[in-house]
């Protein structure tokens, strides 16, 4: 987590400070007398485990612990990395009596997301997005991925609170911790159990949503060749003993 050291100006960010992916930006319950602005990256609101919204590059949060002097009902954390600025209630006075437009920009920001907040409790079926359907929260001891059961889900990684463990016929033969890693049936050797340890965030893509695993985050595209050649190696192996112990014959 790198922070900016801003100029004391009313007009100006208290701090800016770049998350990486699966940092927490505020904590559910957490006293916090700021607001935030996104520059650049996403970030996802939760509550009690459950995702209330996904926001992006503008959008706005923190305001009810500023303006209402209450703790934040809801977890802030940062699905990539996400450069977020902090401002304090000098700053909201200055922007009201001096930049009506950044008045603006917070008011539509906020009144964005009560809309997508109210239509997802009447219709939470049906308005969901699927950049908001990949994006899943995990329980402590909750299966991710089920060892009985094929599929063809690749998992990423956002947010761990003791890693995801990872057995196979009960053993536990590895744990998941680094987010950003990517793991699931279609770069796995053979199937095994997944399962959160504490809470986690995992984003899941479907078959079809591979280029989309690949554009949003292109570091995943070295680590998904190298688990595929890996996986492809011993099959060129096996297969290459039969054909050289018969041209052998041949030759003899």
């Amino acid at each position: 987590m790198q922070k900016e050291k801003i100029k004391k100006d009313p007009a100006q960010a208290i701090e800016v400070t770049v998350f990486q992916i699966g940092r927490t930006i505020l904590s559910q319950g957490q006293q916090d007398l700021f607001f935030h602005v996104i520059l650049s990256g996403r970030v996802v609101l939760s509550k009690n485990g459950k995702m209330i919204r996904m926001l992006g590059e503008q959008d706005i949060f923190g305001m009810e612990g500023l303006l209402l002097k209450k703790p934040s009902p809801y977890a802030a954390y940062a699905v990539e990395e996400s450069r977020v600025a902090r401002y304090g209630l000098e700053t909201l006075d200055h922007l009201i009596h001096e930049s009506p437009r950044m008045v603006h920009s917070v008011l539509v920001s906020i009144l964005r997301q009560l809309t997508d907040t109210t239509l997802n409790l009447l219709e939470p079926a049906a308005l969901l997005t699927e950049e908001n359907e990949r994006i899943r929260f995990y329980k402590d001891g909750e299966l991710i991925l089920d060892e009985m059961k094929g599929g063809t889900e690749l998992c990423r990684l956002v947010s761990t609170q003791g890693g995801l463990q990872v057995t196979m016929g009960g053993r536990e033969v590895t744990r998941i911790n680094r987010p950003g890693e990517v793991f699931g049936r279609p770069i796995s050797q053979s199937h095994a159990c997944v399962r959160s340890i504490g809470q986690s965030i995992v984003e899941k893509f479907g078959a079809g949503d591979l280029h989309v695993l690949i554009t949003d985050y292109p570091e995943s595209a070295a680590q998904i060749m190298h688990a595929l050649i890996e996986r492809l190696e011993p099959q060129e192996l096996d297969g290459a003993q039969p054909q050289t112990a018969h041209m052998r014959g041949d030759r003899e």
